[in-house]
């Protein structure tokens, strides 16, 4: 029993952390999108890009409204969900909540059988059970938390290829599979790096097991390649609306390494501090290279791959998060001499502060701000100053997600959603300028799209509180719209006070809001004269 207990306090301490207030705010941008498509396994049994009277994500739209663009492990788990508890804000995220305590436990499990240390176990788990941008992922109704349980998971069987025991390959194969069709970037990045370890350990291996793994292979690609190719023409319409829509996206040389060097920047900042890298070359931890080695390489590959994307977020390296916070516990338990409550304090500091994470880096503030002049060169330089300033200061997210816990968090889209619950009813046409998919979710309404503005379409309801919130200063041609709409009918307008935010609130960490939003700024909806649209 006592073996047991750091297991059972780390099931209720990342049960704790990561189901507290797990419905408490509204679905924000992403998540609606993502959670519309699960809906449309409901009515057709398979995704699509509409329900009949809904549509999202028309730009990756090859297939006449079959859902391709992702994969889709993670919108049935959804739909599970949905069809047994409803369709409601707990239904959409509970299945990625669950893996997410599930995570923390493979974790303590695969630290155990990889470095045979209990303690280190522990810490590993703990940290992430710990770490924000991971709490942050596991509470989203999305895929990106789902990598983080599956790597473990495919690391921990394939570890059993090194025993002397006959390796049964079919649980390495399910997981595989699975991460594959959860995620394929970082499915590449982790079978990458097992491959160049296998390679590298083949000698360790025995002659059956070096058979079976061809086998394995050849299984896993029935599984895997038919989907790829299937998805190939996905590809290019991806990248020609990220590269219109988004004035981030790096299309130069240069852009696999500012990617690189966006990875590292948030790795460092927020689940691994650089600086302690070096402790890896001490007499100490130089015992462990064996056991660290797959850690290494794992990581090296999920990096490198993961430069495909059109941008550095840091969601697309979260399959790297458990390999990370290994060593993390490994520096902690067997990298500095001391005592239990030393390497205690170690691990608080590295969980409560950002102190060993943004410290070596202060010195160069105010190198940067002195020469802000080359920063603005061009936009990416811009964008590198504003967020270097912006994220390299001492701070603890970890007690500002525990404020939110202990506050329940409302956000812009909460005040519109329960205003629509009083005064709006299934069917209606609405507009709103942001977080479409959202609004759909939960009110059963008709959303209209830009296009459908444009081609003049009378919505019943125009809630305005994004991009399109100051209609008189708006150049666009769906803002010249709005106004021409609003000004030649019969429209009632509704004042809501609430932030001009255009989503919720964020998953990524540099951007989340551990506090509801305060302000005097007000949500501009109206509302088409009912007696007018019957007439229409």
């Amino acid at each position: 029993m006592k073996k047991k207990l750091p297991l059972i306090f780390l099931i209720i301490y990342s049960s704790i952390m990561i189901l507290s207030g797990l419905g408490d705010s509204a679905l924000q941008l992403d998540e609606g999108v993502d959670t519309f498509v699960s809906t449309t396994i409901l009515k057709y049994g398979i995704p699509h890009h509409s329900d009949g009277i809904n549509h999202t994500m028309d730009f990756a739209d090859i297939y006449d409204g079959l859902f391709v663009y992702r994969t889709w492990v993670p919108y049935y788990l959804q739909t599970v969900s949905i069809s047994l508890l409803g369709q409601n804000t707990l239904a959409a995220r509970l299945p990625f909540a669950l893996a997410g305590i599930a995570a923390v436990v493979a974790l303590y499990f695969f630290s155990i059988k990889l470095m045979q240390n209990r303690m280190t176990a522990f810490f590993a788990a703990f940290f992430l059970a710990s770490s924000v941008p991971a709490l942050l992922y596991f509470r989203t109704a999305r895929y990106i938390g789902l990598p983080i349980l599956l790597t473990v998971l495919l690391l921990y069987f394939y570890l059993d290829i090194y025993e002397k025991k006959k390796w049964n390959p079919l649980a390495f194969i399910i997981s595989a599979v699975l991460l594959f069709h959860t995620m394929y970037v970082e499915f590449a990045g982790v079978i990458l790096g097992i491959l160049i370890h296998f390679l590298l350990n083949r000698k360790q291996i025995s002659p059956e097991h070096l058979k079976t793994v061809l086998k394995t292979g050849a299984i896993i690609a029935v599984f895997t390649l038919p989907w790829l190719i299937a998805i190939l023409p996905v590809f290019s319409k991806i990248s020609e609306f990220y590269t219109t829509s988004s004035r981030h996206v790096d299309t130069t040389a240069w852009r696999d390494l500012k990617h690189l060097s966006g990875f590292l920047f948030q790795a460092n900042n927020f689940i691994f501090p650089l600086v302690l890298v070096p402790f890896f070359w001490s007499e100490r931890l130089k015992k462990y290279r064996p056991q660290t080695s797959i850690l290494w390489i794992c990581i090296i590959t999920i990096l490198a791959l993961s430069c495909l994307h059109s941008i550095p977020l840091q969601q697309y390296i979260a399959a790297g998060f458990p390999l990370f916070f290994i060593l993390l516990a490994l520096i902690v338990v067997e990298g500095l001499p001391g005592k239990l409550w030393m390497k205690s304090a170690l691990a608080g500091l590295l969980i409560f502060s950002n102190i060993l994470h943004v410290g070596p880096l202060f010195p160069f503030k105010p190198l940067i701000d002195a020469n802000q002049k080359i920063f603005k060169a061009n936009a990416f330089l811009h964008y590198t100053y504003n967020t270097f300033m912006r994220e390299v200061r001492f701070s603890s997210s970890y007690y500002d997600y525990w404020t939110q816990i202990f506050h329940t968090y409302q956000g812009p889209l909460d005040r519109v959603i329960k205003f629509f619950k009083d005064h709006g009813k299934p069917g209606d046409s609405c507009y709103i300028d942001n977080e479409r998919d959202s609004l759909s979710y939960y009110t059963g309404m008709r959303l209209l799209h830009h296009k459908d503005i444009l081609d003049g379409q009378i919505p019943d309801w125009i809630i305005l509180r994004g991009e399109h919130r100051f209609l008189e200063k708006d150049p666009s041609p769906v803002g010249a719209k709005l106004k021409n709409i609003i000004r030649s009918f019969p429209y009632q307008e509704t004042r809501l006070t609430g932030p001009i935010n255009r989503i919720n609130n964020s998953y990524d960490i540099q951007l989340h809001l551990f506090q509801s939003p305060v302000s005097t700024d007000k949500i501009l909806i109206y509302r088409l004269d009912p007696e007018f649209r019957r007439n229409l």
